[in-house]
């Protein structure tokens, strides 16, 4: 291989080495408020158990069950964190939830992406995963947008026991798969797939949930929009 090769595809390694990293970096301190999160719940509950021991041992068994799932949630996370590096200066603000996808899908639509949604199943409420789901869809839409030149996407979340199953589909031009979704599929146990689609582009990511002590039936029928 001529050098000039050579030193292109080192440059081109290193590149992805330092984009790579950056998006760890990122996750790791997601995941620190996520677990700062957990820990501070199951203290919490650990102090009511406490308080009812004497005159409500029923209740305060059920709080120090609770107490304890959480805190094996917070010891998992935990766990990725320290699979992943942190550095000061990260922004410290609130991590999204799912709930504040609504938001997100306005901004790309005022931003000149006609977006859908569609949820099926029942949401998982931890945290970390929702956490997740939430960027893997900014960074899909966003690359949409960026790199595809897509005009319309359409986003779809279906949850089934322990498992969710996310999709983006756009109609953009094809390109690399996306970073940030391996990344944070990895930390699940999940995969990340993306093909060409006739006249667009799909990207699916697949995130193992796990078991979570709070489960609530989402608000919206299957099939209806975020906009309905």
């Amino acid at each position: 291989m001529p050098t000039r090769e050579r030193l292109g595809l080192a440059r081109t390694r290193e590149r992805l080495g330092l984009a790579r990293t950056r998006e760890r970096l990122r996750i790791a301190s997601e995941l620190h408020d996520v677990v700062a999160h957990d820990l501070s719940v199951m203290t919490l509950g650990v102090g009511a158990g406490r308080v009812f021991m004497d005159r409500d041992p029923a209740r305060a068994i059920q709080t120090l069950r609770e107490a304890e799932e959480w805190g094996r949630q917070a010891l998992g996370d935990l766990q990725r964190v320290m699979a992943l590096l942190r550095v000061d200066g990260v922004s410290r603000a609130p991590q999204p939830r799912l709930t504040e996808l609504p938001a997100l899908l306005d901004a790309f639509t005022a931003a000149g992406l006609d977006v859908t949604f569609a949820e099926e199943g029942v949401r998982q409420a931890r945290p970390s995963l929702e956490l997740s789901a939430y960027r893997i869809v900014e960074e899909a839409l966003g690359n949409a947008m960026r790199h595809g030149a897509a005009r319309t996407a359409a986003v779809r979340l279906r949850w089934t026991q322990g498992v969710l199953d996310l999709t983006v589909r756009d109609d953009g031009v094809p390109r690399d798969r996306l970073l940030g979704a391996w990344e944070r599929a990895s930390l699940f146990g999940g995969s990340v797939s993306a093909r060409v689609l006739p006249g667009g582009f799909e990207t699916r990511v697949r995130l193992l949930a796990g078991q979570s002590p709070s489960l609530r039936p989402i608000e919206k029928a299957a099939s209806r929009s975020w906009r309905e």
